[in-house]
């Protein structure tokens, strides 16, 4: 079918005519439901034979009340629960209305009132509520089915779209009544429409089409009416261009009526037929269609002129009052919004209506424009302070909404010789009709007095908003192009201004400036200060600040040279300073007199620099668009190098909100390409520092000194030479284009003899001795201004012709050279004697050029003269900086014969004192312990370096010796007092961090109660552990509890309605470390080794001939003789006050050795001496405060980690710090193995602190807790492994199911305690001490882990018989001893399977490999721990950056055998295995791995969870490259809780990679009685309350911890320039930074997020506002 074809020729006849009359009926039957207004019954024809008397109760939505309001006004009408009234709130906010009541009339309209007036608020509109019948419910409802289904229908042919678009446009609806049934009656029922339809005339009523009524019902239907109304719009008549120009045309006649009802609409603009403008407005063809044929640009400003005659005054000029609501007048400015897309492509050809009907436009923006002209003046305050700010934001907010459409006016112009003409005389009347007529004073400086417009500003009011002024301006400068000038014949015969009054309001505004900035407008208050601040604004200053400008330029150019120097002194009240009797006069009578002249003079000079200089603008200066972003690019980089977001925001946008960035940058800078962390910078290439101007008018006074600096520093590293070092040290004004041949005049201004007289005076009154009026900024303005000149000099003797520039001859008449070199070694001259020594070389240059000789030789030789003089100056100062370094050593030699004289005098403090050059103990400490683990052989002992660095062993009775320390000290950060570290003494602390995680889980699971929580036993998965971290900065724990607790009265009295959601909260015990501002929740005793406190027990010969099976058959006894001992919850501190406690109760050491051999009992008594050491359990061995501390932190374990209230009896307690001090070694394990670093070498100070401090704390905890209660825990731990009784008091998990590190160092600590005296408190020298006990624990934990291991690898490397095995042996076993080690393991393996009942015979190859590998973790945390328990040095290749033999190298250290032969050679550890592999858990894996179930790993079996090994480090969820990826998979994502609608803010959780629907009511839940978002239900559930999140629309990390804290981050995606985009405000394409996210994963790893958090809160106040608890 060809493209021009009617798509409605190709239907059948029939078809038409029925579709026609079908969608007739439809459309009408749709506009009559929706707009329907009679609530109580349905239409006659509609109405149901028995009518039922059900009403509904429908709340409807606007966009000014909040959700919360809406929810209480429910909540108190309804009596419904909160959870009721957010899901109402969320389908009004979603649908734009919903049902809330079915009953009867009485009760909903009752329900309305209440509703109605229940709303919470300053606003007095009540919401929206209608009674409504539900027979109209049901039309509406099927209304908008029926609208949806013609949308549908339409989808599927192009020629139904068409028909469709022919019913809606077809005009005389009311004439169709025999096919619509739709006529004048229907259309009165329609109440909203009767107002702006029936009232309209007869004529035109027949006119109307269905388009005319959707357009005219827009404000009255509810919010998804209006959205399935423009999307029918959108997808049948825009899409085909004879329609959409008919929508258009039918659009812009009902503008007038659609934007008044807009303005009285309380819907965003995006839920308004006004929204669909941009589709329209912005096409070309159509916007020139309808300013042409329909004057739509006029009929659009005028409509925003009407609608501002409110805010006249009878002046004709804008005021806005601060109390003023204007909610409509905000919302009527969307109309400058359609102006701007009707502007946006220029015409190329123009008619004689499109001109008539622009310029018609142009009139009217004039008219609004003159009342923006003037309006805010203010009058300088003097003797009071203002008493209140006046109203400015909204006159600044129209003129940026204006600004964006004027510049589109100009190039309009531009394009049209007629039109800018007429435009230029329409201005200049208009800017004459306002100004009126000025009163002159004549002012006499030189010989003829000159006529100046008598206006005090300082006295009178003035206004910064000068659109009229300014638009002349800009009209002005394209003057040019078609040569015309402002005395053009074309514009005589105009009343126009003369230069003079033309400038006059610019010049104004300029010196009310310059006032200010010398402090003569102070007390004007901050209203003036920030209005002068957007005027200088890169978002404002270029049709403001720029225009004034060209506007002074202009007047410049029109006006004689001195007549223009006399009117601007005259306005900065200059033309008595300028008099040589100034200095004579008497000093004013205020100071302040002074200093304002001076500031006015600096102000004024500048003025002048700028006038001159700045030719940067096309029509100002020969240069195009491109050079003036060139120049201001160079000058943006020359203040520093900057990011590319940087220079974007420096720079100025045009009407497509564009820099051009792109197109130069190149040609001027380098960009230095990011690295890792780092953002790409552009830097300024070299040659075009010659560009640099210091009073570049878009620098603030900031910029402009952060650019000299720059400049300075340069120099310093440059090596080009000294004369390229006087050229950028003087910072001398740069070469200027030349100007435009309309503006050539103002360079007349450089040699007229005011001008002279100006830079003499500056130049003479620099010379004396004494003045009141000089400033050193005037003299480096003055070498300026000469500069220029000089320049300019330069240029017309270059090229050769005549011209009226005369500076040299006339500046060496007027003697301006001469006081140059007067000043040339006067010290009031010496921060500039550079930019002076410049002036002067180049005048001599210049004028050399005069002279007929060689013009090169003769600039060659005044450059050399210039740089001998800077080799002279140079030498003098080398000779005064040696002077000056002799004399310094001489005084640092006296100070240090009197340093040392002082100490001899008082030796005795100097010995107890210790400064930085000798460190304090807590740092000796810290250095000890870097030697301890890190092993550098610098910081070693003696007796470590004799010994070989292979045979440390740190278990058993052939340990190495741990090191002997000296008693340990440190210093309070509070106090600064230094205090021995001592178990019996005051106890220092350590600021500490206790954390619930979910870091190492394997598998995230519901929260369970804490009474269902069994501490004892992690479960192999790590669904949920505590996480303790340090700062590392010690305190005594008496000033810390007098900070803590001056923090808590502090808060405490902070006022109920000033208090908010701080970085900490001291109801949870928080605050901030007062040294580094860490987060802390409890404090850390710091305690001495545990060499130092450990009994020597197990050391002797007698101990060493104790065999492992020994040892676990004494165990065994032990457990399996334990008795329970059930007691009440008063004596145990149970959480429920009925629960009863069972205690296990083994027997005492006597009783059990009893049972043993008398060899075997003789050497496992001596195993457990201290039992009989009475001298050692007579009396504790710790301090009150250091008992206190240990209790501290243990409730702060027990608390935090169970999330329950504090019970210090409570048996989980001491298993609580315990399970603390294992997870934390654990996940410091993940760290360094997922950072690839050493398991040695890579800690960092706050771990060595934690580690140490933790340990330690865990070891002597017995000491506060009931012994009974220890025996009972220690019982239960060796039982899990060697107790083989069915005993349901002492039922114990699986071992395949729990975490054997963790269990391990619960037994390493609980053991010591197990044939304790029950009637005596432990002894503090009851700690492990890296015994026989404690390698034989290990021992045994370790064979049980690699069973675990071993059953896990069934699954995952099933191989088949044991023959099988053979075949394949050659290409995996090496030697023979590989081989048998892989026949005991697989022979263990079969061991497995036969004892748990499953009569197979398996094999495993690779076995060896893949249980070392397996194993290896396991291995690196017990290392760890032990390290820290004995301080024994570990081998040296263990803190090797590549490790070779890590296993093997840690077998040895931790005293196990390296070889699995030898580890399961033992007949007493083989039966352990048997007897393990007999628990119902794992017959039912080994049935299930059999079977080839793949749900069994990681997953529940009967009686817990198995995983499998090895366990890799978590990871964050893996990100795709390219962020649109991410942007996509988020498209496709819908709300779970609104029927398949988009979600607002899909957020990715980072952890498990689940999309959620964050910031939104839909998705709220409850948690602990708290509405909370998405984000942190999810947290609560996936993190433990700590959630990192990736806000997916905003491009955010978002990071949350508890409910109320969070922040946000830097995202990993960064654009082409290294740099972050949140909020996507720039759209650069984004890609992942694998630096950047390994920096995330790193802090979630290292359980920073709570840190990262407090941080930003502390840092950044505005955060503290936010609802985090609502994400």
């Amino acid at each position: 079918m060809e493209e021009d074809t009617d798509p409605v020729a190709a239907l059948p006849d029939e078809l038409r005519a029925r579709t026609r009359a079908a969608l007739l009926c439809c459309i009408a039957y749709i506009v009559q439901m929706l707009c329907w207004q009679n609530t109580y019954c349905a239409p006659d024809d509609l109405e149901l034979e028995v009518k039922d008397e059900s009403y509904c109760c429908l709340l409807y939505n606007d966009e000014v009340h909040t959700y919360d309001q809406v929810i209480k006004s429910l909540n108190r009408a309804l009596d419904c629960t909160q959870k009721e009234a957010v899901d109402f709130a969320t389908t009004v906010d979603r649908e734009g209305r919903a049902v809330i009541l079915n009953s009867s009339l009485v009760m909903c309209e009752e329900v309305r009132k209440i509703v109605g007036r229940n709303v919470v608020g300053r606003h007095s509109q009540p919401l929206k509520v209608l009674v409504m019948h539900r027979t109209v419910v049901a039309h509406q409802n099927f209304a908008m089915r029926l609208l949806a289904w013609i949308m549908q229908l339409t989808d599927n042919s192009d020629g139904l779209k068409v028909l469709l678009n022919n019913v809606l446009m077809e005009p005389g609806i009311f004439g169709l009544r025999s096919q619509t049934k739709f006529g004048k009656a229907e259309l009165e029922q329609l109440e909203p429409l009767h107002s702006v339809v029936v009232k309209e005339p007869y004529n035109d009523m027949l006119r109307l089409s269905f388009l005319d009524l959707f357009f005219l019902a827009d404000t009255i239907v509810w919010k998804n009416a209006r959205v399935q109304s423009h999307q029918l719009f959108m997808g049948t008549m825009l899409m085909d261009p004879e329609s959409k120009r008919r929508f258009s045309i039918t659009f812009a006649k009902n503008y007038p009526k659609l934007i008044d009802a807009f303005i009285r609409d309380d819907h965003d603009h995006t839920m308004s037929i006004m929204s669909l403008s941009v589709q329209i407005l912005t096409v070309p063809t159509l916007a020139r269609l309808l300013i042409q044929n329909y004057n739509m640009l006029a009929r659009v400003l005028s409509e925003f002129l009407g609608h501002c005659v409110n805010y006249k005054y009878p002046d004709g000029k804008f005021a806005f009052q601060r109390n003023q609501n204007y909610v409509e007048f905000k919302r009527a400015q969307f109309m400058l919004y359609d102006v701007k897309y009707l502007l946006t492509c220029r015409p190329h050809e123009w008619t004689e209506s499109l001109r008539d009907n622009f310029l018609n436009g142009f009139g009217i923006l004039l008219d609004l424009l003159g009342c923006m002209q003037g309006m805010d003046a203010v009058t300088r305050q003097v003797g009071q302070h203002i008493e209140y700010e006046p109203e400015w934001e909204t006159a600044f907010n129209l003129h940026i909404k204006i600004g964006m459409f004027l510049p589109m006016f100009l190039e309009w112009c531009a394009t049209d010789k007629d039109v800018l003409v007429r435009a230029y005389n329409m201005a200049l009347q208009m800017l004459w009709s306002i100004q009126g007529r000025f009163q002159f004073v004549e002012r006499d400086v030189g010989d003829s007095p000159v006529q100046c417009i008598d206006y005090d500003v300082a006295t009178l009011p003035v206004s910064i908003h000068l659109p009229v002024s300014r638009l002349v301006a800009g009209l002005h400068l394209l003057l040019g192009d078609f040569d015309l000038t402002y005395d053009s014949p074309e514009f005589d015969g105009t009343d126009k201004p003369t230069p003079q009054e033309l400038m006059e309001f610019s010049l104004r505004c300029q010196v009310m400036v310059a006032q200010s900035h010398a402090g003569m407008w102070r007390r004007n208050g901050y209203s003036l200060l920030h209005q002068i601040y957007l005027y200088h604004s890169v978002r404002c200053r270029g049709e403001m600040m720029d225009r004034d400008i060209v506007l002074l330029q202009i007047a410049c150019s029109l006006l004689p040279p001195n007549d223009f120097l006399v009117m601007l002194m005259e306005k900065y009240h200059l033309l008595l300073w300028i008099r040589s009797s100034y200095e004579a006069r008497p000093p004013p009578a205020q100071e302040d007199t002074i200093r304002q002249t001076i500031a006015l003079v600096e102000e004024f000079l500048q003025l002048l620099i700028v006038l001159l200089g700045e030719r940067y603008v096309p029509g100002v200066g020969q240069v195009s668009a491109e050079d003036c972003l060139r120049r201001e690019i160079v000058h943006q980089l020359c203040i520093s190098p900057m990011a590319h977001s940087e220079l974007t925001k420096a720079l100025p946008e045009n009407a497509n909100d564009e820099t051009g960035l792109e197109d130069v940058v190149a040609q001027v800078a380098h960009f230095q390409k990011p690295r890792e962390t780092v953002r790409g910078l552009y830097e300024l290439k070299a040659e075009c520092y010659s560009m640099y101007n210091p009073f570049f008018y878009h620098y603030t006074r900031s910029d402009q000194s952060k650019s000299e600096e720059t400049q300075r520093k340069r120099v310093k590293t440059n090596h080009d030479g000294a004369e390229a070092k006087l050229f950028a040290q003087g910072c001398p004004p740069p070469r200027p284009p030349a100007f435009a041949p309309q503006f050539s005049k103002l360079l007349e201004l450089l040699d007229c003899s005011l001008m002279l007289a100006i830079m003499r005076t500056v130049l003479e009154r620099a010379a004396m001795a004494r003045t009141r009026s000089f400033s050193e900024p005037q003299l480096q303005k003055v070498l300026h201004l000469i500069g220029m000149a000089l320049h300019a000099q330069e240029r017309q003797t270059r090229s050769k012709q005549s011209g009226p520039l005369r500076f040299m001859q006339r500046a060496a008449d007027a003697g301006i050279f001469t006081a140059l070199e007067a000043l040339v070694e006067h010290p009031q001259a010496k921060h500039h004697k550079d930019l002076l020594t410049w002036v002067l070389k180049t005048y001599s240059a210049i004028k050399n050029l005069h002279s007929a000789s060689v013009p090169e030789i003769l600039v060659t030789e005044a450059i050399e003269s210039g740089l001998a003089q800077i080799s002279r100056d140079t030498a003098e100062k080398k000779v005064k900086m040696e002077a000056a370094r002799v004399r310094q050593a001489r005084i640092l030699a006296q100070m240090s014969a009197m340093q040392r004289n002082f100490i001899l005098e008082n030796r005795e403090l100097f010995d107890n004192t210790h400064t930085e050059l000798t460190p304090c103990p807590s740092q000796n400490e810290m250095k000890a312990k870097a030697a301890t683990i890190n092993r550098s052989a610098s910081h070693r002992s003696d007796e470590h370096e004799s010994d070989d660095d292979g045979n440390q062993v740190a278990l058993g009775a052939e340990r190495t010796r741990a090191s002997e320390l000296d008693t340990q000290q440190a210093m309070c950060i509070l106090c600064q007092e230094t205090t021995d570290i001592r178990a019996d003494g005051q106890v220092m602390v350590l600021a500490a961090f206790v954390q619930r995680s979910t870091v190492l889980a394997k598998c995230r699971r519901t929260e369970q109660h804490v009474d269902e929580v069994d501490a004892m036993f992690a479960p192999a998965s790590m669904p949920l552990g505590t996480h303790t971290s340090t700062c590392g900065h010690i305190m005594h724990a008496d000033c810390w509890q007098k900070f803590f607790d001056s923090i808590v009265a502090k808060e405490r009295r902070r006022p109920i309605r000033l208090r908010q959601h701080l970085s900490f909260d001291v109801d949870k015990n928080e605050f901030l470390c007062p040294l580094c501002e860490n987060l802390s929740n409890t404090v850390i005793p710091v305690l001495p080794p545990l060499s130092t406190l450990a009994a020597a027990s197990g050391s002797g010969p007698h101990a060493e001939m104790l065999t492992l099976a020994d040892w676990l058959d004494a165990l065994e006894k032990t457990v399996s003789s334990s008795k329970p001992l059930v007691l009440s919850s008063s004596e145990t501190g149970a959480d429920s006050p009925d629960e009863m406690m069972t205690l296990l109760k083994p027997e005492s050491l006597a009783a059990v050795c009893r049972k043993l051999k008398a060899n075997v009992a003789a050497n496992f008594q001596l195993l457990f001496s201290y039992v009989y050491d009475t001298g050692a359990v007579q009396s504790s061995e710790l301090s009150e405060s250091v008992v206190e501390m240990l209790q501290t932190f243990s409730q702060a374990a027990y608390t935090i980690g169970l999330n329950t209230l504090p019970q210090r009896e409570n048996p989980r307690v001491p298993v609580s710090t315990w399970s603390t001090c294992a997870f934390t070694i654990s996940a410091i394990e993940w760290h360094l193995r997922s950072e690839k670093k050493p398991l040695f070498g890579a800690f960092s100070s706050r771990h060595l602190d934690c580690l140490n401090a933790l340990v330690r704390t865990a070891a002597v905890i017995n000491h506060v807790s009931d012994i009974g209660v220890l025996k009972s825990h220690c019982v239960r731990l060796l039982s899990v492994l060697l107790d083989d009784k069915k005993d349901v008091a002492k039922e114990t998990p699986c071992f395949l199911t729990i975490d054997l590190f963790t269990c391990l160092v619960e037994t390493v600590f609980a053991l010591p305690a197990l044939y304790a005296d029950p009637g005596k408190q432990q002894s503090v020298k009851v700690v492990p001490s890296g015994g026989e006990n404690e390698k034989n624990l290990l021992t045994l934990f370790y064979v049980a882990h690699v069973v675990q291991i071993l059953i896990s690898l069934t699954r995952s490397k099933q191989g088949g018989k044991g023959d099988d095995m053979d075949t394949d042996e050659e290409d995996v076993l090496v030697t023979n001893e590989e081989r048998r080690e892989e026949k005991m393991l697989n022979k263990v393996l079969h061991s497995v399977f036969c004892h748990a009942g499953i009569d197979t015979e398996v094999a495993i190859v690779g076995v060896v490999a893949s249980v070392r590998e397996a194993a290896l973790p396991f291995l690196r945390c017990a290392a760890i721990f032990f390290n820290f328990v004995t301080d024994i040095v570990p081998p040296k290749n263990l803190s090797a950056d590549t490790i070779v033999d890590e296993y093997d190298s840690i077998c040895s250290y931790l005293a196990l055998p390296s070889s699995f032969s030898d580890l399961f050679a033992s007949f007493s550890i083989r039966h352990l295995v048997s007897r393990w592999c007999q628990h119902p858990v794992v017959t039912g894996f080994l049935s299930s791995a059999m079977q080839g179930d793949e749900k069994v790993s990681d997953e529940k079996v009967s009686g817990g969870e198995v995983v499998t090994y090895p366990i890799k480090v978590n990871r964050l969820e893996e990100l795709p490259p390219d962020y649109s990826e991410l942007i996509n998979h988020a498209a496709l994502f819908t709300c779970p809780n609104s029927d398949g609608d988009d979600s607002r803010a899909p957020t990715l959780c980072l952890v498990c990679g689940e999309m959620l629907c964050s910031q939104s009511y839909c998705c709220q839940t409850e948690l602990n009685g708290m509405p909370v978002g998405a984000c942190t239900a999810h947290a609560h559930s996936c993190g433990a309350g700590i959630g990192l999140f990736l806000r997916v629309r905003e491009c955010q990390v978002l990071l949350l911890y508890g409910k109320t804290k969070g922040c946000f981050y830097p995202p990993p995606y960064l654009d082409d320039y290294g740099e972050t985009d949140q909020g996507l405000r720039r759209g650069n394409p984004l890609h992942l930074s694998v630096e950047r996210f390994r920096k995330i994963q790193s802090i979630w790893l290292l359980h920073g997020i709570p840190q990262e958090i407090a941080h930003s809160l502390e840092s950044n106040a505005s955060l503290l506002s936010i609802d985090w608890q609502h994400l």
